[in-house]
């Protein structure tokens, strides 16, 4: 017995349970709208097949969705990864980018660019 299929005018955030909205919701909290959307879609699609596994060992549809969320393990610490991986690399670069803008702009301002002047003598 296979469960049937969701229809395509359905949007999956119409038919999934109120606990995976919130866990995705939750997981994809500290990416960028872009990389949100995607990783949200990779995320649904491996807890819909755990769920759809689930339902075919015997369990009811709201049984098999938290027991593919179990399965997922703790949103906090997928979030965290997930922002480490997606997240970290961005904002190290935008800091490095700032600090080498800063010291430029300090050096500027100083006069540290400044060479020694000479004087030309002229006839």
């Amino acid at each position: 017995m296979t469960p049937p299929a969701l229809s395509e005018s359905t949007a999956p955030e119409n038919v999934l349970p109120e606990s995976v909205n919130l866990y995705l919701n939750t997981v994809t909290c500290l990416l960028l709208p872009r990389t949100a959307r995607q990783v949200r879609a990779e995320f649904l699609s491996h807890l819909a097949q755990d769920m759809r596994d689930a339902q075919l060992r015997g369990l009811a549809e709201q049984e098999a969705w938290d027991h593919a969320l179990r399965l997922a393990g703790p949103a906090w610490k997928a979030a965290l990864g997930l922002g480490r991986v997606h997240t970290l690399g961005l904002l190290l670069r935008g800091l490095l980018l700032g600090a080498a803008l800063g010291g430029a702009s300090y050096a500027l301002q100083s006069g540290v660019l400044n060479g020694p002047h000479a004087q030309v003598s002229r006839p």
